[in-house]
């Protein structure tokens, strides 16, 4: 019979040594603020690492929304023990998305919200990722089943998680003991510095900058000091970045925000005074000035400004009439060719009619394409002929721009150096207008300002921008117009304003 009861009692300590652990990691008991970005947390020998990934504006952060841990597309979440993992169980936040969970090793159960891995591929640590490009997963709370470890029998020090470091807000910092049965005391300050002992039984919430001293007890055994400094900085906003940069343009313009800090909210202004939260791409289509700030909570970046000036429309009409551009056209039916600076038409099949017209043949050698050796073309009018009308035309195949007709006419509009049509049928046209882009308007020079005039204001601004190193200078900056905005500019335009002051 005792032999019968050892055998038992062996079979039970071995099948105690092999037991399953399972640790509860509950991101919403560990105090995190709302915005907190989380990075490690280790409870009772499994630690969860977060990083950012190849999400470069968004990393992981707790929020109260959801109550729970936002892990975005791209970012990581490392689960790692000291033995083996057998299986996660996910418990996520309210209003949870449904990106797909990916893993590195074994597999995740989107419907059971667990992972598992096969007994013959066992691994102590597995990556999980977000799918998607936009979205996120809100993760609330980790179950996390390990093989149970040889337990440790002599007394160790404690262990601080997060080992000191700097933090925002308040902090929740846990200390371990991986020696069973054993106490841990703290203190503020340092080993030198012993203060009033407290007994460890739950987080230290930390608010400021503060050093924790800690040691394990067991009996009348003590371990060695650890000793951890929590460092409180002041949180901060990065400011917003304007897409594009201060610049001009010619018709009209989408200015978009972005903020590097993650949860920020972007407010916008268009007099500084007035502000309004940002939500989609801002239109331009005149001269305006636009300024911008982030804001977490109650702080606020510094307010940014962005400067667009609208360029001066200029166009150029040439008219293509009959009864002038013969082109080499001799009144019978073949190919031609008509050149009015800076636009070609070219004419695979037509004629220059006595009446006045282009005639226009539909055949296979049929073709009608205008060229600019300019600047691009923005429009096209047809002025057609009845029966014989602009809507025979069709745009060929690849080309862009819109093609519009009523009555006998047909305009098309766009912006291509190549514009080319198909001729379903006969069309005639007693004139055919070409509207190219203007050039790029003319600037005046060490007018920085742009309020179009030279004088010791622009040598203020410009004085400004070389010492702040400016890289968005505008054009008018580069007095001596050699492309390198620099000091020689600014002794130019001095002289240029005191030579007019003579």
């Amino acid at each position: 019979m005792k032999k019968v009861l050892s055998l038992l009692t062996v079979a039970l300590l071995a099948m105690t040594a092999w037991a399953d652990t399972t640790v509860t990691i509950d991101f919403t008991a560990q105090g995190y603020q709302g915005g907190d970005q989380v990075h490690e947390l280790t409870i009772d020998d499994v630690t969860v690492t977060f990083d950012k990934g190849t999400n470069t504006n968004n990393p992981p952060a707790f929020y109260t929304g959801g109550n729970a841990i936002r892990l975005y597309p791209g970012n990581t979440m490392t689960v790692s023990a000291k033995t083996n993992i057998k299986k996660i169980d996910f418990t996520f936040g309210t209003s949870d998305n449904t990106n797909d969970i990916l893993c590195d090793v074994g597999s995740y159960n989107k419907a059971g919200k667990q992972w598992t891995i096969g007994s013959s591929d066992p691994s102590a640590a597995v990556v999980f990722s977000v799918a998607g490009t936009s979205g996120h997963r809100r993760i609330q709370k980790l179950d996390v089943t390990i093989e149970d470890a040889e337990p440790v029998t002599e007394l160790v020090a404690p262990v601080f998680n997060p080992n000191g470091g700097e933090f925002t807000g308040s902090l929740a910092v846990t200390l371990t003991c991986a020696t069973p049965n054993a106490q841990i005391w703290y203190w503020e300050g340092t080993a030198d510095e012993q203060g009033e002992w407290h007994y460890y039984n739950g987080p230290i919430y930390v608010t400021e900058t503060t050093t924790y001293t800690a040691v394990s007890m067991k009996g009348s055994d003590m371990s060695e000091y650890v000793t951890a400094t929590f460092t409180l900085v002041e949180p901060t906003v990065e400011a917003p970045v304007f897409t594009p940069a201060s610049c001009s343009f010619n018709d009209r313009l989408e200015v978009t925000l972005a903020c590097a800090t993650a949860g920020a909210k972007i407010y916008y202004s268009l007099d500084n005074e007035l502000w309004s939260e940002y939500a989609s791409a801002i239109p331009v289509t005149d001269d305006i000035t636009i300024w911008a700030k982030a804001v977490v909570g109650a702080i606020e970046s510094e307010t940014v400004s962005a400067t667009y000036t609208k360029n001066p429309s200029a166009t150029v009409d040439v008219t293509f009439d009959p009864t002038q551009d013969f082109g080499t056209g001799d009144g019978t039916r073949h190919s031609f060719t008509v050149v009015k600076e800076p636009v070609t038409m070219f004419v695979g099949d037509g004629m220059i009619h006595g009446s006045g017209q282009y005639r226009i043949y539909s055949s296979d050698s049929s073709a009608l394409v205008f060229t600019s050796t300019g600047a691009p073309i923005v429009k096209i009018e047809f002025n057609g002929v009845s029966s014989y009308t602009a809507s025979n035309l069709s745009k060929a195949e690849g080309n862009e721009g819109t093609w519009t007709t009523g009555g006998t006419d047909g305009v098309w509009e766009g912006n291509a150096t190549t514009v080319a049509f198909n001729v379903n049928k006969q069309v005639r046209c007693t004139s055919i207008i070409v509207t190219v882009a203007g050039s790029e308007p003319s600037i005046l020079l060490g007018d920085v300002n742009r309020d179009g005039a030279v004088n010791i204001t622009d040598v203020t601004l410009l004085s400004a921008y070389l010492l702040n190193n400016a890289e968005d200078m505008p054009a008018e900056a580069d007095v001596n117009g050699d492309d390198d905005v620099n000091i020689t500019d600014l002794t130019l335009l001095i002289a240029m304003v005191l030579n007019a002051d003579e």
